[in-house]
């Protein structure tokens, strides 16, 4: 797997080459999923994203808020956009051209053009201007969708207040993560990892913890109709 220097110029240019593929789904009118490659998934989040009515939907920090309202701003926490999804609307796409724009003004001032510090500023600026009847926002539930900044086990809200920080787990004796907590799990995030050799290994070790104490991957996923 490639490795990339964080905050070299070739990791910097990322953010203009998600900027551009995100804007080239939103155009051809479609809903654009973008992930981060390190990350393993467990369930398909598909039926649980389309399920919430949110024009853009982002993984965050460990915190308890919720999903389900559109909401004309993301929680005052950090997001993370390695799980981000787009619908087609033109609020959003007018959002994201904002974001790509931003970039480009901080590139060509000499700045350091970071997509992940960028993106809730850029999409709120407009959401703030149009509403939420016109362009509305969700953070993801983290004890759903967790990533290792959090910790090795994730993120427990059970007994946590709402709009405030969630606990995170130890490992068990064995060295899992609590059952209770892995069967919801819809991926894992590997960010604050090192390199993806060492990311690799991670997201290996996290299929076969979850085959050994859930079960097969994708066992618990949802039903889900396509229609074509």
């Amino acid at each position: 797997m490639g490795n990339m220097h964080v905050f070299s110029n070739d990791f910097y240019g990322i953010g203009f080459t998600k900027t551009g593929t995100i804007l080239d789904g939103l155009t051809l009118g479609v809903d654009v999923l973008f992930l981060d490659a390190d990350q393993v998934f467990f369930k398909n989040p598909l039926p649980y994203l389309l399920a919430r009515e949110a024009d853009i939907l982002v993984s965050g920090d460990c915190h308890n808020h919720g999903d389900s309202t559109p909401m004309e701003r993301l929680p005052p926490i950090n997001n993370n956009i390695g799980f981000v999804y787009f619908r087609p609307t033109a609020m959003v796409t007018r959002a994201v051209y904002n974001w790509a724009l931003w970039l480009a003004n901080i590139a060509r001032s000499g700045g350091k053009p970071w997509d992940q510090t960028t993106f809730a500023g850029a999409i709120e600026w407009v959401s703030g201007e149009v509403s939420v009847r016109h362009m509305s926002m969700a953070m993801l539930h983290s004890d759903l969708f967790p990533y290792l900044c959090m910790g090795y086990c994730g993120c427990d809200l059970r007994g946590v207040p709402y709009f405030h920080n969630g606990k995170l787990p130890p490992k068990l004796a064995d060295g899992t993560c609590d059952p209770e907590l892995m069967k919801e799990w819809y991926n894992f995030h590997m960010p604050c990892a090192g390199d993806m050799n060492f990311k690799g290994q991670l997201m290996q070790e996290y299929a076969d913890m979850y085959m050994k104490v859930i079960g097969p991957i994708n066992s618990k996923s949802a039903s889900m109709q396509v229609l074509i």
